[in-house]
């Protein structure tokens, strides 16, 4: 009865990842009106096939509905992010809430199923109005990304579950998320010290920024543009992308590092400069913020004096 009682283990137990089951994770969904309003083309050369937000919606019911089947415990938060701010969509148990079950009536169940799904869409439908009325600019990824650490450290601490994964489904284009450079790093090695791997599924453009989140924290980045290689992938839009999240972030992070899946193309983890947003082998970092500069003098060619992102004062 005493296991029974403390099927997470004593504190001392909760810091042994070996001895617990992970069952919870955390989906951020990037819901930009500018990228859903005409659908999102994963091949830029193929603008013909593209993914619409109800496409996504169907991927990612099934994709939940796969996790509960895995075990009555598995958890999950969903966030929406966009320019209008970052809301938790769902919060709960995935066996209770979406799955049929014959003890509480089939009729009775699936229809409560069916509530649970439908709120949902209406819940992302409304935050996607939001954004159209709100001033244009990148989704408010540091705080959806906060929000799930908070999430996953909430359940450890209280000792109801344990999870290491946040997973983002993206939208952005290249140049998103600039502003949010400096929070987006901090959040990285903030996740990276508490083993929380921050994975990313781009569907449209890819994102350096975010592929270096990926990489800080041990996880995968998953750019459609390099996966999909034929056309019955992108012409089957949904069951291919049902079967590469299954195939590649369904498993645990410890079955995950057992199989040791390796992606068929490889990406690297150079930096990236706060000053012209490029890639760079040689850098130059403010002491105080560890913000990334290419060169030492600015545009002008005058000494860097002061730096962009925290005026810390980098030239007595």
């Amino acid at each position: 009865m005493n296991d029974l009682n403390n099927q997470y283990g004593s504190s001392s137990d909760v810091n042994s990842e070996s001895k617990i089951t992970e069952d919870a994770l955390v989906l951020i969904l990037d819901l930009s009106p500018t990228a859903w309003s005409s659908g999102v083309t994963p091949k830029p050369e193929d603008p013909n096939h593209k993914i619409y937000l109800h496409n996504l919606y169907s991927v990612v019911v099934d994709f939940l509905k796969s996790f509960g089947y895995m075990s009555v415990r598995n958890k999950c938060c969903m966030i929406g992010t966009n320019n209008a701010g970052s809301k938790i969509i769902y919060e709960g148990s995935i066996f209770k809430d979406w799955l049929p079950s014959c003890f509480s009536g089939i009729d009775a169940q699936s229809k409560c199923v069916e509530t649970t799904i439908t709120s949902m869409w209406k819940e992302i439908v409304d935050l996607v109005s939001k954004g159209v009325n709100s001033s244009e600019s990148d989704s408010n990824l540091t705080s959806a990304i906060s929000m799930g650490c908070l999430y996953l450290n909430r359940i450890t601490k209280s000792k109801v579950g344990f999870g290491r994964k946040i997973i983002i489904f993206d939208v952005s284009s290249r140049e998103n998320y600039k502003s949010q450079y400096i929070g987006l790093m901090n959040i990285a090695f903030t996740a990276l010290k508490q083993n929380i791997t921050i994975n990313t599924l781009a569907l449209g453009q890819p994102s350096r920024i975010l592929e270096q989140l990926s990489t800080i924290t041990n996880a995968k980045y998953l750019d459609l543009s390099k996966i999909f290689q034929s056309d019955v992938e992108t012409s089957n839009i949904e069951q291919s992308l049902s079967q590469l999240i299954s195939f590649w972030l369904l498993p645990s992070e410890e079955v995950g590092e057992i199989l040791s899946t390796k992606l068929s193309f490889e990406f690297g983890n150079t930096a990236i400069c706060y000053c012209h947003y490029k890639t760079v082998e040689v850098s130059y970092l403010c002491p105080c913020c560890f913000a990334v500069y290419c060169s030492e003098v600015d545009d002008k060619g005058k000494y860097r004096m002061v730096c962009m992102v925290c005026r810390y004062v980098l030239r007595g």
